[in-house]
């Protein structure tokens, strides 16, 4: 099984709508990114995001660039403060291939949490826009496997 996690691309509060959207920045991070990954033909299962609308917004432009059947959800669980120990033991049972959109601290300690068993082991940084690709390896074996960040796209 393989686990693209992503952290949302860049953000500013939207005054009219009251909470934080992708910035132009951002979204010329996550399309760049949607972008690449649409020439590689993955296929996952499922594409999360945590329901906080710049996570959704990230999620939605990520679609393009993967094959997925299924529309992209929100999933409880995926907020920056949540506790990875029971998402990390519930996706180690999945089987197919996930991308998961959310938020830091979460996606720091979720892969520290799969790659070294310790959520407090910093082992990827993901700034905005960040995607980090996880293997599972046995049921209790994550490895690191590539790690894009916007910066090697958009040169």
């Amino acid at each position: 099984m393989k686990l693209y996690l992503v952290r949302h691309g860049d953000y500013a509060l939207d005054t009219t709508q009251q909470q934080d959207a992708l910035s132009e920045k951002g979204l010329r991070e996550i399309n760049v990114l949607a972008d690449f990954l649409g020439r590689l033909n993955i296929h996952v299962s499922n594409i999360l995001h945590s329901g906080k609308f710049r996570a959704k917004q990230t999620a939605l432009i990520l679609a393009r660039g993967f094959i997925c059947d299924q529309p992209v959800q929100s999933r409880n669980g995926l907020n920056p403060n949540d506790d990875v120990t029971a998402f990390a033991n519930e996706i180690t049972h999945w089987g197919g291939d996930v991308v998961v959109v959310g938020h830091m601290p979460f996606m720091g300690r979720l892969a520290g949490k799969l790659v070294t068993g310790n959520e407090n082991i910093n082992i990827v940084t993901f700034q905005t826009g960040v995607i980090a690709c996880l293997e599972q390896i046995t049921l209790d074996h994550w490895v690191i496997n590539w790690v894009l960040t916007p910066e090697i796209l958009m040169t």
